[in-house]
């Protein structure tokens, strides 16, 4: 068993752990980055990010030529589609920061130019298809992890462990986190990608429509791609589950804003997407680990913030670990100042979240209230 010394052991290499990689690695300390998957490759995922969240952490990074380069659009309006008029309303794009437009990028080519940037540190070193066996503990502090490759066992030996895992995170389970706030599912969501899908204005933007307790969504994607999708409710869910291929476009038909559109675009993926899956807040740190992204905060993905949060969570992450790494502060005061930060950026919005997925029809007052009528 081969055996790898570190000061921080990141599980999880998407957005959220490979953010918190090349930061750490930006000052010098010692990371060791897992996945399962291997890079490039794709995963479910909201598709939408702001200014202010997503864009604003790629420049950070010094990769938002890298992303444009994909052929991404600047999204710097948006059009809402209000059940029972004939055109869209016209908004500014959603918390653009000072950079002024959102982005949508498809996960696969994102998560790739994140692996590739935290990998040009030379302190971070990368494991792709690994996965983590068990975490080691001593006196109850996590002091390392028993990582499996095919094969291949290592050993690992850090000073924090961080869980960027996902919703189902071996981490947070192995740390035995604790729940903060924990709500049942209420909505699922399902996506395709199109190409030849025209905007509906002069400028590219985000689409949503809003039709009863439904929202569809257009987003202009990278490489000339339009991400198609839908958030339906429990009830909803059960009468398309078993036929997503025939009832994804039935669905997206009683959209009239989009309909026409989509019916002539050329689909270039299958219906991609989840159902109801349950939302929580978990406790993010404990002796010896921190979590991160959704293996620390999931909700519903109808607002598309998931990855705003991986991105910024990551930089709170990375300032508190910093100053625990460099004897600035001890574990628990720089870690639980990441938890203040994380919950006062974090749980208003988880909180409006589920309470509308109980009926997104109450946005319709708040879109009145923002966007230009037609």
């Amino acid at each position: 068993m081969e055996l790898l010394d570190c000061e921080v052991l990141i599980v999880g290499g998407r957005i959220a752990g490979s953010t918190l990689a090349a930061l750490l690695g930006e000052a010098g300390r010692e990371v060791v980055l897992v996945d399962r998957a291997t890079f490039p490759s794709p995963t479910l995922s909201t598709h939408f990010f702001r200014g202010a969240g997503g864009v604003a952490a790629l420049r950070r990074l010094g990769v938002l030529d890298d992303v444009l380069a994909l052929g991404a659009p600047q999204l710097a309006c948006e059009y809402d589609w209000v059940e029972g008029e004939d055109t869209p309303r016209l908004a500014p794009p959603q918390d653009p920061g000072d950079i002024g437009f959102c982005l949508s990028i498809r996960r696969e080519p994102l998560d790739d130019i994140l692996v590739r940037r935290a990998c040009r540190e030379p302190t971070v070193r990368m494991l792709q298809g690994t996965r983590l066996v068990e975490l080691k503990k001593s006196d109850g502090q996590v002091v390392g992890a028993v990582l499996a490759r095919a094969r291949e066992r290592f050993e690992v030996r850090c000073r924090i462990a961080v869980g960027a895992d996902k919703r189902h995170s071996l981490l947070a389970r192995a740390a035995d986190a604790e729940l903060e706030l924990s709500d049942k599912p209420q909505r699922a969501l399902y996506y395709q990608y199109v190409r030849d899908f025209p905007p509906p204005g002069p400028d590219p933007g985000p689409e949503f429509s809003l039709q009863g307790d439904q929202m569809a969504y257009a987003f202009p994607s990278d490489d000339g791609v339009t991400c198609i999708a839908v958030s339906v409710n429990l009830e909803a869910f059960k009468t398309i589950r078993g036929s997503l291929d025939s009832s994804f476009p039935r669905v997206i038909a009683a959209h009239r804003g989009l309909a026409e559109r989509f019916s002539q675009a050329k689909r270039v993926s299958r219906v991609l997407g989840c159902g109801p899956e349950a939302y929580y807040v978990r406790r993010p740190f404990g002796a010896g680990w921190a979590l991160l992204g959704d293996a620390s905060i999931h909700q519903d993905p109808w607002n598309g913030v998931g990855i705003d949060f991986a991105s910024t969570h990551a930089m709170l992450l990375a300032e508190a670990l910093l100053e625990l790494l460099e004897e600035h502060r001890q574990e628990t005061a720089a870690l639980g100042d990441y938890w203040t930060r994380r919950n006062e950026q974090a749980i208003a919005i988880y909180q409006e979240t589920t309470e509308l997925a109980n009926d997104l029809q109450a946005l319709t007052a708040e879109w009145a209230e923002t966007a230009q009528p037609p």
